[in-house]
């Protein structure tokens, strides 16, 4: 099975957490949180940096937590676990 290491952020701001809506594939329309793969010869936290960029570069969907919002497989545990940890959220 092959492996893919992948890095995804969560940005709070004024009480709101940033997310993007795909645009593409079998998920679209679905919320997630920015993310990307981490490429060869980059660490984690380069990796980061390089897809926020990119991701703040495009136009990106921002608003608050819903539990209606159609949230993607990958970020739904996520989502239980910060339930009630942010204003947002609540």
């Amino acid at each position: 099975m092959k492996t893919i290491k992948v890095v995804a952020a969560i940005i709070l701001h004024d009480n709101q957490i940033f997310a993007t809506q795909r645009g593409y594939g079998d998920f679209k329309g679905g919320w997630e949180f920015p993310v990307g793969k981490v490429e060869p010869g980059e660490s984690p936290q380069e990796a980061l940096r390089r897809e926020i960029r990119e991701e703040l570069a495009m136009e990106i969907e921002v608003g608050e937590l819903f539990e209606d919002v159609a949230w993607l497989p990958a970020d739904l545990g996520l989502i239980e676990q910060l339930k009630g940890k942010f204003y947002a959220l609540q």
